[in-house]
């Protein structure tokens, strides 16, 4: 690790947590997120009852009744399939199975079939070093020690180079190849989204095309995977480690490639030899990360004959290879691997042994259907705006308060994720936009304006300095424990796992704009309490956040996550 970039990093980590000024990024901004459509999925799977592939619909239903009541969970959406057969699918509140998800860490898994398409045309080995494919000049034979093309795949490549130090730097491989490494390659496991990032620029530069081309013309034509995409670095190589959305159906068809051994449809895609050695155990993680071995950048069950593709928050494609049952799943719970007991339930409910078929059972098919309708927020009837909604229609409040430098409409964690931050909220007002009411949100440098439903979501494209997102906004009018009127509205970003919370609370002729999102305060602040340990970012913390103790680092991210500001007519 370079100290020069962990400064930099907790530069920007200062800035960010000065609320008083907008967020200055190291690098230039530039739009990567274009707007993806909703949309029906090309080659879909067949559909098929529950008990048709051996499963009950009483069972299923148990199992998306208890996802739901997990609150900690913050379930998104689940697709179950057997022997090549979605058998249920659902999505909770304002979500929309129709939209490309935000993968995270799961994307990683696609890589790995991009490596195992270069292995088949003899293009690559596993065996070759990392020194051969770069370093033309041999100036880094050395550092490197003999790293291997395998060694980035089990994640044991040593190098310290992380996704945040990514954030303030413009060249990641020049970067990943002059970095420091933690002992020889091929030693101690080492999970680090920069070692996939790798092995995307090796596709690159052994293909002379994108990874996102060559997975399309090998994998994604071939199976009907459209309306893709996959974020870059700085210099245009695929992020590889993150950055792919992609359609929750589309995921499972990469799944269901790794259960049938590389087939797709009777049609060989890739070999079976790879994705032999790509499920098989070749690292041990630490076990606070979960229940699950490493191997080729998919993850592999210790106890239980199964493979898993996936991604902090809650994204995973969960296979159980013995009864060939696929469990696909989003979420936006605040976890980094597999801590979350979501793995605990699917395991409970899917890992076991099933039949080929079970009797035909329409009830419980037909209380299936009832329950997946009933999890949809688009399931239920809109409602007039009403009289509750009269305090708040054609008024305009002016945020005066000094706090509000840095806050936006954008949930913080997508900020820092593309690399371009509020230049902090200005206005806020409410209207009337036909049968619904308006959200008008000025901050310095843009307008952005929603209606938002009442009883069923509204879904809106936004568009935040080239970055578009799909945004389900439900609200309600109410009022708070001092009988003050409320506008509460959630706004789901659904092609991620970000949530922004927005109350405004009248008082007299004032309001007061409270904010807050999720994934948010836990997650951050545990982040930071963990760097706070280390004693080359304790220093760097004491700079950047004023202070390490974790009661101050909670309030400081408090600050940022939730503020609270004061607007006047």
């Amino acid at each position: 690790m370079k100290l020069t970039t962990a400064s930099r990093t907790f530069q920007l980590l200062t800035r960010i947590l000065d609320v008083r000024t907008p967020t200055e990024p190291f690098l230039p901004s530039v739009p990567e997120k274009p707007a993806i459509p909703l949309g029906d999925v090309q080659q879909p799977f067949p559909r098929a009852t529950p008990e048709s592939q051996g499963l009950s619909s009483r069972h299923i239903r148990s199992f998306l009744e208890e996802l739901d009541r997990g609150r900690d969970l913050y379930a998104q959406d689940v697709m179950i399939l057997r022997n090549g057969k979605v058998v249920c699918e659902a999505a909770y509140g304002s979500q929309d199975l129709r939209s490309a998800k935000y993968t995270f860490s799961a994307c990683k898994s696609v890589v790995s079939l991009a490596v195992g398409l270069l292995v088949d045309d003899g293009l690559l080995s596993v065996r070759d070093t990392v020194a051969d494919i770069f370093d033309e000049d041999g100036s880094h034979r050395r550092k490197l020690k003999g790293m291997t093309v395998e060694d980035l795949l089990t994640m044991r490549s040593g190098v310290l180079f992380t996704e945040a130090e990514a954030l303030t730097e413009a060249d990641w491989v020049r970067r990943f190849l002059e970095d420091s490494l933690q002992g020889e390659p091929g030693t101690e496991f080492a999970y680090s989204s920069l070692n996939t990032y790798m092995l995307s620029a090796i596709v690159c530069r052994k293909t002379g095309k994108s990874l996102t081309e060559f997975l399309r013309e090998r994998l994604f034509a071939p199976m009907g995977i459209t309306d893709f995409h996959w974020e870059t670095c700085p210099k245009g190589i695929e992020k590889g480690g993150w950055g792919l959305y992609i359609r929750p159906e589309d995921l499972a068809k990469l799944g269901q490639l790794v259960m049938d051994g590389g087939l797709w449809r009777g049609e060989r895609l890739i070999s079976r030899e790879y994705l032999a050695a790509a499920t098989t155990a070749h690292a041990v993680p630490p076990a606070e990360t979960g229940d699950f071995n490493y191997g080729y950048q998919i993850w592999v069950g210790r106890h239980e004959n199964t493979f898993l593709f996936n991604g902090m928050l809650g994204q995973n494609v969960l296979g159980f290879r013995d009864t060939g049952i696929i469990v696909v799943s989003h979420a936006g719970a605040d976890t980094d691997f597999q801590e979350s007991r979501y793995f605990e339930i699917v395991s409970r409910y899917f890992g076991g042994a099933f039949p080929a078929q079970v009797p035909e059972d329409a009830e419980a098919q037909g209380a299936l259907a009832d329950t997946v309708r009933s999890l949809s927020a688009y399931s239920r009837e809109p409602e007039p705006i009403g009289s509750a909604a009269a305090p708040f229609l054609n008024r305009s409040f002016v945020v005066r308060d000094s706090r509000a430098a840095s806050v936006g409409l954008l949930p913080l964690a997508l900020q820092a994720l593309y690399n371009h931050y509020a230049a902090g909220v200005t206005s806020v007002a409410v209207s009337a936009k036909g049968e619904l009411p308006e959200l008008i949100y000025r901050e310095a440098d843009a307008l952005h304006r929603l209606p938002v439903g009442l009883g069923r979501p509204a879904v809106t494209e936004l568009d935040f300095h080239g970055n578009v997102f799909h945004v389900a906004a439900l609200g309600r009018f109410t009022h708070d424990e001092e009988e003050r009127p409320v506008f509460y509205i959630r706004l789901d970003f659904i092609e991620t796992p970000c949530v922004r919370i927005l109350k405004l609370v009248l008082d007299g002729n004032r309001m007061l704009l409270r904010q807050t999102e999720t994934p948010g305060i836990p997650y951050i602040s545990g982040k930071l309490s963990q760097a706070a340990q280390s004693p080359l970012y304790r220093p760097l913390l004491l700079v950047a956040a004023g202070g390490a103790e974790e009661d101050y680092l909670l309030f400081k991210t408090q600050q940022v996550l939730s503020p609270e500001l004061t607007c006047s007519e």
